[in-house]
C-alpha cells in the first residue's frame, strides 16, 4: 500500500469527506475480500465494511491520537463480519441478480475456506487480501504474532487437503 495515497490523520479527526474517500479508496477492496471470506456472502461482507468506515468516522478523533487506521479498519471489519454471520438468516432469494455467480475455481476455494475453523479463516483473510504482516495481524487481532503463524500454518495444510480431495 502506498502512503501517499494515505490521508493525512489530522483530516480524519476533522471528518473531511475528501480524507473519506481517499481512505475508502485505499482499502475497500482488500477489506471486502477480508469480510466476504469471513461471510461467505458478498452482501454480508459489503455490509460488514460500511459498517467499519461508518465506526470509522464515528470514533474519528482517536486517530489524532496515533491509532493505526489500518488495523483499526481491518480490526473494525473483522468484528463487523462475525456479529453478521452470527445474525438469523432469512431464506436465499431465487433469482438475485445483482450478485454474480462465482467461477467453479472460486466456488470451491470458498466452500474449502468455510469448512476452516474462524480462526484460521481469519488469518488467511488478512494475510491474503489485506496483505499483513503476522506482526500486523497478531495486532488486529489481539493475539501473538506465533499465533497468528501457526494458525496460518495449520490453514494452509487443511485447505491443501481439502482442494486436494477434489483435484
Amino acid at each position: 500500500m502506498n502512503a501517499d495515497l494515505l490521508p493525512d490523520r489530522s483530516d480524519i479527526a476533522r471528518g473531511r469527506p475528501e480524507a473519506f474517500e481517499r481512505l475508502y479508496e485505499s482499502f475497500a477492496a482488500p477489506m471486502l475480500r477480508v469480510a466476504l471470506s469471513l461471510t461467505g456472502s458478498r452482501a454480508d461482507a459489503e455490509d460488514a465494511m460500511q459498517q467499519a468506515f461508518l465506526n470509522l468516522y464515528r470514533s474519528r478523533s482517536a486517530f489524532a491520537q496515533g491509532h493505526s487506521m489500518r488495523a483499526y479498519l481491518y480490526r473494525s471489519v473483522h468484528h463487523a463480519a462475525l456479529r453478521i454471520r452470527e445474525r438469523p438468516r432469512s431464506a436465499p432469494l431465487e433469482h438475485d441478480t445483482a450478485v454474480t455467480p462465482p467461477e467453479p475455481a472460486d466456488e470451491e476455494l470458498m466452500q474449502a475456506l468455510s469448512k476452516l475453523p474462524i480462526e484460521q479463516r481469519e488469518v488467511v483473510g488478512l494475510r491474503i487480501h489485506a496483505d499483513m504482516t503476522f506482526e500486523e495481524i497478531g495486532q488486529s487481532l489481539s493475539i501473538p504474532m506465533n499465533t497468528a503463524a501457526s494458525r496460518y500454518r495449520y490453514a494452509l495444510e487443511k485447505l491443501r487437503t481439502l482442494l486436494g480431495e477434489h483435484s
